[in-house]
């Protein structure tokens, strides 16, 4: 054996890591169907690999491959909230994205580990760390590893951290002891998470359907779907609502990384201001968090339709300046819809402006729809 699993184990601590397991690297054959299950079902994300050999098999992201190490990086902090003495409408952003970008904390450990087996074993091996953006099939490598189960909400659930952890997988080419996989059947299906989802995005345990899911729709570009824009509340990235209602996650232990101890994005961040922010702001806070991929339009889209629902009409100005002047069509779509759900004179003055003379045929569409609500 390249290195014993208690051996491991210590190199993982001595590291600060708590949470890891081995697999094997065989191919998850089993999985293959229910891949294209979901592919013939509409279920697959624009942000996942559609060829499921690629999914199931290490093979092809490290020739040799014999084992797999799994990691889980807790990111909840309990106690970390924004207050404010102004009263603004505010947002609301997912625990995921508060703190520093957890694919680059996952991956410094992962790195960190790495180093430590090549100083212990003194010799090289060939590896490659991965996280999340990766093909292969995260969750169900973390269960084979015992690192947790699978709850109905369809996310790795940890007996320590519940399922606020981000998942890392490091792929070797050295034949390592496995740990004895998780019961992947032991949620406690109390069905809380399938009631409590806003959009029914969770049609039955264990499947979720990511055209319904608001976090993968705060991650997608373009349109928001209009039918699920007031389903939105104030959420302006991600979702915790089948995270935060599981029983599992009632008493969980807090992040220990000191790299979410800071709040780079706010819990519940003023939204008006959002509107404003610069790109060089941008790429200092948010740009730094795993929000911070989806760029800065995406993310004013959500703060836009999070205003609307708030109904404020210290918004209104601020829309109306989007909708009259911003160069970009999405958010003008979106501040016309806010403008409108808002309602008042000012609003419908804006949105009469913007049907007769905005030069986007989708935009004038959605200010007449607004229009016609009135």
């Amino acid at each position: 054996m390249f290195i014993s699993r208690i051996k491991l184990s210590e190199l993982a601590a001595s590291v600060g890591i708590t949470e890891i397991g081995v697999t094997t690297a065989d191919p998850l054959f089993y999985m293959r169907e229910r891949l294209e299950k979901r592919a013939a079902e509409n279920r697959l994300t624009t942000f996942e690999e559609i060829n499921p050999d690629k999914r199931i098999s290490a093979a092809a992201l490290l020739d040799g491959c014999r084992s797999i190490i799994t990691i889980a990086i807790p990111y909840n902090t309990a106690g970390l909230v924004t207050s404010y003495t102004v009263e603004q409408p505010l947002g609301l952003v997912a625990r995921c994205a508060r703190s520093v970008d957890y694919h680059k904390v996952v991956e410094k450990y992962a790195d960190m580990l790495v180093m430590a087996i090549s100083r212990e074993r003194g010799s090289n091996f060939s590896y490659r760390i991965l996280s999340d953006r990766s093909p292969l099939l995260e969750r169900e490598l973390a269960l084979n590893s015992g690192l947790g189960l699978i709850g109905e909400n369809c996310t790795l659930i940890n007996s320590r951290y519940g399922s606020y952890v981000a998942l890392g997988t490091i792929l070797v080419d050295q034949p390592l002891e496995p740990d004895t996989p998780s019961d992947p059947q032991v949620c406690c299906s109390c069905g809380r998470c399938l009631k409590e989802c806003p959009t029914g995005a969770l049609t039955e345990p264990f499947i979720i359907d990511p055209q319904r899911c608001l976090s993968y729709l705060t991650q997608s570009s373009g349109v928001f779907p209009r039918e699920f824009r007031t389903l939105l509340g104030n959420r302006i990235y991600g979702c915790d609502c089948c995270q935060e209602v599981c029983l599992y996650n009632d008493c969980i232990e807090s992040s220990p990384y000191p790299e979410t101890a800071f709040q780079l994005f706010p819990d519940k961040p003023l939204l008006i201001p959002l509107l404003k922010i610069s790109q060089k702001e941008f790429e200092m806070t948010i740009g730094l968090t795993s929000a911070g991929w989806r760029g800065k339009t995406t993310l004013q889209r959500n703060v836009v339709i999070a205003l609307g629902n708030s109904k404020s009409k210290e918004a209104i100005k601020p829309l109306t300046r989007l909708l009259e002047n911003d160069p970009r069509p999405v958010i003008r779509l979106h501040a016309a819809w806010a403008l409108g759900r808002i309602g008042g004179a000012k609003a419908k003055f804006a949105l009469e402006k913007s049907r007769q003379s905005d030069s986007e045929k989708t935009v004038r569409e959605e200010a007449m729809l607004m229009l016609n609500e009135y």
